[in-house]
Parts: structure tokens; C-alpha cells; sequence
């Protein structure tokens, strides 16, 4: 079976892809599959998916064209099979807003949202892309003024414009349909920005999170019930904020980061597995080998 590894793509967290796509390329290799990279840049987006020989597809894309359906669609089309969620749980999941809706409609407790900034009620504010991840264009902003100038930076962009909700931050892995566990985030910097993310020593991860058991097993129970209903496949990892006044579902992660400072790859050893092991995992959910 010959393993072609997607990264890179075009979106603004190309970077980050690279870095995920490199250690998964690396990580196959290791486990003796037959891999390759495919580098996704904006000349060869659909060509080097359709002229490439492989047999399926390892998608280590971040961001838009990459973990929100687009490629996924190709790849329908091209009848080549995939790892992770496929078109329409891809592109849902991607969009927060979308995201946010569905998790209030089934009783998961999410920040008040609002349409504009002229109905805030209450700052601080959260201003951030609703496609985006990696905490790229994210903005905390403290009165009006702020948000003004957050929104027309943001200017063209579909816009997630949220109430900010002090307390400590909790991701939770599911991994084909599995529970891995909850790691508690701590940024130096008071912040998971994206420097905080992606920088070594920028950032302490209590794994696993230490935390009031209740807590620990309803963050769990969230990620798994958004993993369902959401029809996600392979790896999905939820953020929380946990309160005074109880756990606030953030949004959901359909490829999440695999580089040495990802999170799923930290959860994953709450259960024994190494990072291969994942890979294996993921590759098992598509092959059913």
C-alpha cells in the first residue's frame, strides 16, 4: 500500500502542516509503509492529487483546504480513500459558528455568542475567524475600541464574536470513537496564542489534567458526544474552558496538530500509545486492514 502524506496547503497554518505532515511522513516510515509526502501548494492543488500513484491518503492539512472538506472532496472524486472525517462533518466541524449551534442544540454549554459588536453586552470579548485554528487571528478585547479595530483587521472574514470565559483550559482526544483523556493547558504567557502552541517551554501541559473527577469525566463525555454527532472518523480533539461556574465547550479539532508539542499525540500516551501506534490507528479506521 503506497501512502501518499498531504501537507502543507495554503492556508496560515501551512507551517504548522509541514511540521505535523513531516512527522507523520517520518512516523510511516518507520512503521515500513510505503509513504511519500505530497507538498499542497496553490499550482498543483488538484494536479498533484490526481497525477501522484497512491493508494490512500494521509491528510495532515490544517486549516482551510485542508481539514474543512475541500480536499476530502476531491479525494471522493478521485476514489481514493482518506484518513479522518470526510466532506460534510470536515466542513462543519471547521466552522465554529455552525459547530457552536449544534452543541447548543444539544444541551453543551458554549460562550454567548453575539451577531456584531453592537450588541455586546460585556467585555471582555473573545473576536476570532470562524475558520481558522491554531489561534490565528485571535483577539481579546477589553471595550468597544478594541473590538472596532479587532473586526476590521479581521475585515472580509466570518467572524466568531464571543463572550471571554476566565478559567483554566482543557482539550479532550477521542481516537476512533475511543476516549483518550484530558490534558490541562497552561501558557507561560496567560495565553495559548500561537506562539504559545507551537514554541518549546512557552507552554506546561498537566497530563493528565488534574482536575475535579466530574469535570475530567464530563469534558470526556463532550468530546465523545460531539465526536458522534458530529459523524467525525479517526482523531478529533474538543477544547474546553473550565469555570466557576462549569465547563464551556470551545470547538473541535478534525486534524489535529501531530508535532512534538500537539496535544493528541500527549493524549494518546494516556493510553499507551506511541506515536506510530496512532498512526496505525488511523490507518486501520480507513483500510479496516
Amino acid at each position: 500500500m503506497r501512502i501518499a502524506v498531504l501537507m502543507g496547503g495554503i492556508s496560515s497554518e501551512r507551517e504548522i502542516s509541514l511540521m505535523s505532515g513531516g512527522a507523520i511522513l517520518q512516523g510511516l516510515l518507520n512503521l515500513g509503509y510505503d509513504a511519500f509526502k505530497i507538498d499542497l501548494v496553490e499550482e498543483n492543488y488538484l494536479t498533484a492529487l490526481m497525477e501522484n500513484e497512491y493508494d490512500l491518503a494521509y491528510i495532515a492539512l490544517h486549516g482551510e483546504f485542508g481539514e474543512d472538506g475541500r480536499v476530502q472532496a476531491v479525494l471522493d472524486i478521485l476514489k481514493k480513500p482518506y484518513t479522518g472525517s470526510g466532506v460534510t462533518a470536515s466542513a462543519v466541524s471547521m466552522d465554529k459558528i455552525l459547530t457552536k449551534i449544534i452543541a447548543d442544540d444539544f444541551g453543551i454549554k458554549t460562550p454567548m455568542k453575539y451577531t456584531n459588536i453592537d450588541k455586546i453586552k460585556k467585555y471582555p470579548i473573545v473576536i476570532k475567524p470562524s475558520k481558522e485554528g491554531s489561534s490565528v487571528g485571535l483577539y481579546i478585547c477589553q471595550n468597544l475600541e478594541e473590538a472596532k479595530k479587532s473586526v476590521e483587521k479581521l475585515s472580509g472574514i466570518d467572524l466568531v464574536i464571543e463572550e471571554f470565559v476566565a478559567g483554566e483550559e482543557l482539550t479532550a482526544g477521542i481516537l476512533n470513537g475511543e476516549k483518550l483523556g484530558v490534558v490541562k493547558i497552561i501558557p507561560n504567557s496567560g495565553t495559548y496564542d500561537f506562539e504559545s502552541k507551537y514554541t518549546v517551554g512557552k507552554t506546561t501541559y498537566e497530563v493528565p489534567a488534574i482536575i475535579e473527577e466530574n469535570y475530567y469525566e464530563e469534558a470526556m463525555e463532550i468530546a465523545s458526544k460531539i465526536h458522534e454527532i458530529l459523524n467525525l472518523r479517526g482523531m478529533s480533539r474538543s477544547d474546553f474552558i473550565l469555570s466557576e461556574d462549569g465547563l464551556y465547550f470551545l470547538e473541535v479539532n478534525t486534524s489535529p496538530g501531530m508535532t512534538t508539542t500537539s496535544l493528541l499525540p500527549k493524549l494518546g500516551k494516556l493510553k499507551g500509545y506511541n506515536f506510530e501506534m496512532i498512526l496505525k490507528k488511523m490507518l486501520l479506521d480507513v483500510t479496516k486492514i
